[in-house]
C-alpha cells in the first residue's frame, strides 16, 4: 500500500513536492483554495467590488535571483527564452512549463481551501477540505504545508495612523503607480519590495520618499556584466574566508555603485542582512526623485507622517507599507509552528528542526519556509527530495529533544550572523543549507567524486564548471539519490561558460529522458 501525502497550496513548492512524491511512489493529492496554481507567481488584479488581492507581487516585477539560481535542478531554463532575470509573467511561465513536462496537474486540486489539519496521534494526518460549499474529511500519512510566509501582510501599529487623510496601504496591495501619479507619496522599508516600489513610483510621483530605520547595502543585479550572485561561487564558500570575501564584495559595490547614501547606510556588514537588490536606487535618489530618510515612524500626522529623528514628512497623499509578512497557519493547531517567544508569529521564529519538522509532530512537513540567500524555488525541490527520504525511512530522524537542540543552536547562529530583525528569523544561505540536506541523500558534492564519476580530464572540467560556475541547484543531481549525472554535467558546462548560449540540442534530450511516460 502506497503512502498518502495530502499538500496544501501550489505555489512552486507545491508542484515540486507534487513531482517528488510521484518519483518516490508517493500518492500525492494537493489543494489549492484559489482556482489556479502558481502561488504567489500568478499576478492577479485586486477584486474590482472588494478590492481583495491574493498575490504579493506588482505588475512590473522582475525577479531578483537570475536564471541559474531559481532554475529547478532538473529543469533547466533556456537562455533563448528567458532573460538572466526574468519578468514575473515569464517566471509564471516556467512554472507552468515545469507542471506539464512532469505531468503534475492531474494532482491538484483547486477551489479546495483546508479548513483544518489535525494529528490523529500514530504519525497521521485527518485534513478537512472545503469545496463548493461541500466539506470532505480523509486521513493521510503525511501533510505537506506549501503555502510560505508572504500572504499576511504585516502593518505596524503606528501611532494615529486612523487620523491621516491620506491612503495607508501595504506593499501587498500595491499593482501598479496608476492612482499614484502627479501625488506624494512614503515607502516604509527598505526590503526589496521597498527599494522596487519606491524607485518604479519615482518615475511618476510629484515628490517619493523613502523611510529606512536602518539602513540597507544596495546590490545591482550585474556586476561587471554577470549576475550578482556569481560573487556567492561554490569556491568563494568553501576556500575564501568570510571577512576575505565581504571585504572583497564590498569594494566591488564601491567601484560599481560608488558611495552608499548615508541615509541608507547600515551599520551592519554586507552579509549580515538579505540582500535588496534595485540597480537603480542610487541613481533614483542621486537625481533628486527619492528623498531618503533615516528614521522610524513616530506617529502620522493629518498630513503625513513625524519619524523618530525628528522630521516631519508633509505633505503625503499615501503612505505604502512595505513592512513584511507574518507567519499564518490558520488551519494548523496552535503551538506547532511559532516558538515561545513568538507565540503570535510577529517576530516569525519558526520552531522547525532544519525549517521543515515540528519536534513531535511526525508526518507535518514545510516545504519553502524560509529565506534563502539565493533562490527559494530550488531549495524547496531539495526539501521536497529530503522529506519523501525521511518518509521512506532512507534518512534517519534524531529524537524530538536532539531536534529542539538543533533548532536552539540554529535560531543562535542567526542572531550572531544576521542582525536582529523578523526578516532574518527564516534564513538560510544557499550552498550550506542545500549541502547540509544533500549529505542524507549522498548528494553532496566533493571534488573528488567528480574524478571518480566522469574520469580524469571530464571530472577536471565539470568540477571546474562547479566550483567557478555560478550557484546552482544542478549541482546536487551529480551524485547519490535522485543523481541524473550526465544532464547535470552538460548543465553546469553550458552555465560556467557565462553567456547567453541557448540550450544544445544534447542538452535538451537529456533533459526529455526525464519526461514521464504516462
Amino acid at each position: 500500500m502506497s503512502l498518502r501525502v495530502a499538500i496544501i497550496g501550489a505555489g512552486i513548492s507545491g508542484l515540486v513536492s507534487i513531482k517528488q512524491c510521484l518519483e518516490e511512489g508517493i500518492e500525492p493529492v494537493c489543494f489549492e483554495a484559489l482556482g489556479h496554481f502558481g502561488g504567489q507567481w500568478h499576478y492577479t488584479d485586486p477584486d474590482p467590488e472588494t478590492g481583495k488581492v491574493v498575490s504579493s507581487i506588482y505588475r512590473s516585477l522582475i525577479i531578483n535571483t537570475s536564471r541559474e539560481t531559481m532554475m529547478m535542478s532538473d529543469f533547466p531554463m533556456d537562455p533563448k527564452v528567458y532573460a538572466m532575470y526574468t519578468h514575473n509573467s515569464k517566471v509564471k511561465k516556467y512554472f507552468e512549463s515545469y507542471a506539464e513536462f512532469f505531468k503534475i496537474q492531474p494532482y491538484i486540486r483547486l477551489n479546495h481551501r483546508v479548513r483544518r489539519a489535525l494529528p490523529e496521534g500514530d504519525g497521521k494526518w485527518t485534513v478537512e477540505v472545503e469545496s463548493n460549499g461541500e466539506v470532505t474529511v480523509d486521513t493521510y500519512d503525511a501533510v505537506f504545508v506549501c503555502t510560505g510566509h508572504h500572504s499576511t501582510p504585516n502593518v505596524p501599529d503606528w501611532e494615529d495612523a486612523d487620523k491621516f487623510e491620506g491612503e495607508l496601504i501595504h506593499s501587498h496591495y500595491y499593482r501598479n503607480t496608476v492612482k499614484f501619479r502627479e501625488k506624494d507619496v512614503a515607502v516604509v522599508g527598505i526590503g526589496n519590495s521597498g527599494a522596487d516600489i519606491s524607485a518604479e513610483l519615482s518615475t511618476c510621483t510629484k515628490s517619493t520618499h523613502l523611510i529606512t530605520r536602518s539602513g540597507s547595502w544596495i546590490w545591482p543585479r550585474f556586476l561587471f556584466g554577470q549576475p550578482f550572485e556569481n560573487v556567492g561561487s561554490r569556491f568563494m564558500l568553501n576556500f575564501m574566508p568570510r571577512p576575505i570575501s565581504i571585504a572583497v564584495t564590498q569594494q566591488v559595490l564601491n567601484f560599481t555603485l560608488g558611495t552608499i547614501p548615508q541615509e541608507l547606510k547600515p551599520e551592519h556588514n554586507l552579509l549580515a542582512a538579505h540582500p535588496t537588490i534595485r540597480s537603480d536606487l542610487f541613481e533614483r535618489i542621486r537625481t533628486g526623485t527619492i528623498t531618503p530618510h533615516r528614521g522610524s515612524i513616530k506617529r502620522f500626522t493629518k498630513k503625513g507622517i513625524e519619524l523618530t529623528n525628528g522630521e516631519i514628512v508633509e505633505p503625503l497623499d499615501a503612505v505604502v507599507a512595505a513592512t513584511g509578512y507574518t507567519l499564518n497557519f490558520p488551519f494548523l493547531p496552535k503551538g506547532i509552528v511559532q516558538s515561545d517567544e513568538d507565540e503570535d508569529g510577529k517576530e516569525n521564529w519558526a520552531n522547525l528542526y532544519r525549517l521543515i519538522m515540528a519536534p513531535g509532530h511526525p508526518g507535518l512537513y514545510f516545504i519553502g519556509l524560509c529565506q534563502p540567500l539565493g533562490a527559494l524555488m530550488p531549495v524547496s525541490e531539495m526539501q521536497a527530495r529530503w522529506v519523501t527520504a525521511v518518509m521512506k525511512g532512507e534518512i534517519p530522524l534524531p529524537s524530538p529533544e536532539k531536534m529542539h537542540e538543533d533548532i536552539a543552536a540554529y535560531q543562535n547562529n542567526l542572531r550572531k550572523v544576521f542582525v536582529k530583525s523578523p526578516r532574518h528569523t527564516l534564513e538560510v544561505e544557499f550552498f550550506p543549507y542545500m549541502d547540509m540536506l544533500a549529505r542524507d541523500l549522498g548528494a553532496q558534492v566533493t571534488a573528488a567524486r567528480f574524478l571518480s564519476t566522469f574520469g580524469l580530464w571530464q571530472g577536471l572540467k565539470t568540477a571546474w564548471s562547479a566550483y567557478f560556475g555560478p550557484p546552482s541547484a544542478v549541482q546536487y543531481r551529480f551524485f547519490g539519490k535522485g543523481k541524473k549525472e550526465e544532464l547535470a554535467r552538460l548543465v553546469v558546462q553550458r552555465l560556467a561558460r557565462k553567456d547567453d548560449e541557448g540550450m544544445s540540442d544534447e542538452e535538451v534530450a537529456e533533459v526529455e529522458r526525464y519526461r514521464p511516460s504516462n
